[in-house]
């Protein structure tokens, strides 16, 4: 009974042992064949190839779109095809995902040579780590590896599975595919790319890093040149095409003269816009998109934002055309070529005193006027008690006094006599409070809550507008590839304020300018109509001001809410050296 015990328990073990790998093995195809490209969040894909345009016509960024994999129509072009299967799998075309001959050849040379001199890993290989695996030195990845390069060659063709990997392959300073690699080294479409180009960008398939024009051009250019005598050698290209690709000089992407936008948040936020513009029914291959940014203001912007304090803390510019609603600078970050986070759109921040212009016009809407009386003293509503800056009290003070050195008690006995209601309703109709809702709290009016950087700026731009609110655009217009029109922008007011009210709003933010708080943004002989802000802990500290028919607003603060050593004076000084820079107006250091 006990042998026969034992004897069924031995042949349990490998029937669970086998049960267990084919469970694997299964798990493996299933998911495997299940694969959906389009939702792989390692591929990038580009619906379009565009390229966006400053307002002044300078360009800022070009991108060809991802090749299309199930469109046979949509094909790889002949040089780039064959540099990456000569340099990379010379007998793409002959296996069916794994290549013995290959991995024997790369055996021998590193069994020789003392080191990994070369790899055997076929392109149909490749793509299983870029889509399903890492690179992670493995016996056990390897044979994931090889088992879903099979299934790959089982569910595409061959041209599928090399612009899989032409589209997924990293090539460096930050370029998924070989699109991504025609911009951020040569500013191109990949169509325009020469022979030279093509092969320096095939030649950093195996170590970017290593190979990178940016980090040695002349590793780089070695690396080219095997690429060229190998397709050479394969009879892809010429003797002649080889010798006038190796001669021609490598001119990067940093070194033309027209040079794009290193912002990949602000071309993000242009594409999303865009996105929105033409809808998902329209199917178009190409694109070119007229943005309302000034470069020149971008790039001087740019600059300004390193002098904002310590390297951690962070930076938001916004200018918006007050009259028509277009936004002329965007700068999302100290370092937005490294940056993942727009400062402008997604960050949601205590408004502070910025907020506080919604309280004193809902005042002059309800007929105070600037002249009238207020007890600017310690207050307290049921158990909020809050404090002005520095705990400096004016006792009796009028309703422009009190604005000007940013009174905490009077916005707050404004909406308590006027309601919060009432307060909510009218920072509605200036675009705040949908990114966190306003609550009917006393503490709303002094700025508690929170919005972006996008939205109080644009509040500002109203009231320099004579009252009237538009809707913040980035874009001017969309054009197909044979410039035939697709999208304008059409300029659409909707009067929010009485034009005497909203003056009297504007003798209340230049007062703040000329002698308030907001005296860090003054220029001399010029009309300026702005507020600071400051939340608690100087966490964070904001200037939005108006000149001309430009509104711009600043905010510096940490990402992480830690606090500051700055004030919002800083804010409001950077403001005045940008607009500074933007005017050509001479200040005094």
């Amino acid at each position: 009974m006990q042998k026969i015990k034992f004897k069924s328990f031995v042949l349990i073990i490998p029937i669970l042992i086998f049960s267990g790998i084919s469970f694997y093995f299964f798990s493996l195809i299933f998911s495997t064949l299940k694969f959906d490209v389009s939702k792989n969040k390692k591929s990038r894909e580009t619906k379009y190839s565009y390229v966006i345009s400053s307002s002044d016509n300078k360009i800022l960024s070009k991108l060809s779109r991802k090749f299309e994999i199930d469109n046979n129509h949509h094909k790889i072009p002949f040089f780039i095809k064959h540099s990456f299967i000569s340099s990379e799998d010379k007998r793409f075309y002959k296996h069916n995902g794994i290549d013995l001959k290959s991995i024997s050849r790369a055996l021998f040379q590193n069994i020789r040579s003392g080191y990994v001199k070369e790899g055997g890993s076929t392109i149909t290989q490749q793509v299983a780590r870029l889509l399903f695996l890492n690179n992670d030195l493995s016996f056990q990845r390897k044979i994931k590896e090889i088992f879903i390069s099979l299934i790959l060659e089982f569910r595409y063709n061959k041209n599928q599975i090399l612009k899989l990997y032409l589209n997924n392959i990293y090539l460096g300073s930050g370029a998924y595919g070989v699109d991504e690699a025609a911009q951020v080294y040569f500013g191109k479409f990949i169509e325009e790319l020469t022979l030279s180009e093509i092969a320096l960008i095939a030649g950093l398939a195996p170590a970017p890093s290593i190979y990178s024009p940016y980090q040695n051009l002349e590793l780089a250019i070695e690396n080219r040149n095997k690429v060229l005598e190998s397709m050479y050698v394969d009879g892809y290209i010429s003797h002649t095409n080889k010798n006038k690709a190796i001669k021609e000089k490598i001119k990067l992407n940093y070194q033309t003269a027209d040079n794009f936008l290193d912002d990949k948040l602000l071309i993000n936020f242009i594409l999303q816009e865009t996105d929105k513009k033409i809808g998902s029914k329209n199917d178009y291959k190409f694109l070119r998109i007229k943005s309302s940014i000034n470069k020149d203001w971008q790039e001087k912007g740019q600059k300004i934002s390193r002098y904002a304090g310590p390297k951690e803390l962070e930076f938001g510019l916004l200018s918006i055309e007050s009259n028509t609603g277009l936004i002329r600078t965007m700068i999302t970050s100290k370092n937005p070529a490294i940056n993942e986070y727009n400062r402008v759109i997604t960050s949601v921040r205590p408004l502070a005193s910025t907020f506080k212009i919604i309280p004193y016009a809902a005042a002059l809407i309800e007929g105070i006027k600037l002249s009238d009386k207020f007890e600017d003293l310690p207050t307290c509503w049921e158990s909020y008690c809050p404090k002005n800056f520095s705990e400096d009290y004016r006792g009796s003070i009028s309703l422009i006094e009190s604005f000007k050195s940013s009174s905490n008690i009077v916005p707050i006995s404004i909406t308590k006599k006027i309601g919060l209601k009432n307060i909510i309703n009218l920072a509605n109709s200036f675009g705040l409070g949908y990114e966190q809702e306003f609550e009917e709290f006393p503490a709303l009016a002094i700025g508690a809550y929170g919005d972006n950087l996008l939205n109080i700026t644009n509040a500002y731009s109203a009231i320099n507008n004579n009252g009237k609110i538009q809707s913040p655009e980035i874009i001017e217009k969309i054009e197909s590839f044979k410039k035939q029109p697709i999208w304008e922008n059409k300029s659409i007011s909707k009067k929010i304020l009485d034009l005497k009210i909203n003056k009297k709003l504007n003798k209340l933010l230049q007062n703040s300018v000329k002698e308030g708080t907001s005296k860090a943004a003054s220029i001399k002989g010029k009309k300026i109509y702005g507020k600071t802000g400051t939340s608690d802990g100087n966490k964070d500290l904001w200037f939005i001001g108006s000149i001309d028919n430009l509104t711009t607003g600043i905010w510096i603060g940490y990402d992480d809410n830690k606090e500051s050593e700055l004030s919002s004076g800083n804010a409001a000084y950077l403001w005045k050296k940008f607009i500074s820079e933007i005017y050509k107006i001479p200040i005094k250091k």
